[in-house]
């Protein structure tokens, strides 16, 4: 018994111990930032094909809902993580840019997830297409930061 909570904690710690501190050096906290933005276009992009198909009628609206509230929970998760991170002073221009994609994200998102529960066919296009440039300007900073 005592064996296995032994490992139980060498287990958690190990597992636990990939985290990147609260306080990163400049190339961590840019990695941190790259992997977050990498996160964010990923997420976006299908939010854009999400909207693309629902509005050509090649995929169903439920099926759009829950992929979409499963893209807001998982870019949420990546910008709260992202933000508990202090940036050296060196990298506080990437943290404002970063921040205020993932911003734009979160409330395009959002955006979108409101249109598809109304039914609101005619805007699918244009948050598409602001998807699809925010999309583009998140994965220029993600190289720019790796």
């Amino acid at each position: 018994m005592r064996l296995a909570a032994a490992l139980l904690i060498v287990v958690t710690a190990l597992t636990t111990s990939g985290c990147v501190v609260a306080s990163p050096d400049a190339d961590t906290y840019a990695d941190a930032a790259a992997s977050t933005l990498g996160t964010a276009a990923s997420e976006v992009a299908t939010v854009e094909d999400l909207l693309r198909l629902l509005e050509s009628h090649k995929i169903f609206s439920p099926t759009v809902v829950a992929q979409l509230r499963y893209s807001e929970d998982t870019l949420a998760k990546a910008s709260q993580s992202f933000g508990s991170l202090n940036p050296p002073p060196s990298q506080d221009k990437l943290d404002q840019e970063v921040s205020q994609l993932l911003d734009d994200a979160e409330s395009l998102l959002g955006d979108a997830r409101v249109a598809v529960h109304r039914d609101e066919k005619a805007s699918y296009s244009d948050i598409a297409d602001d998807l699809r440039s925010l999309a583009t300007q998140l994965q220029d900073l993600e190289k720019s930061a790796s």
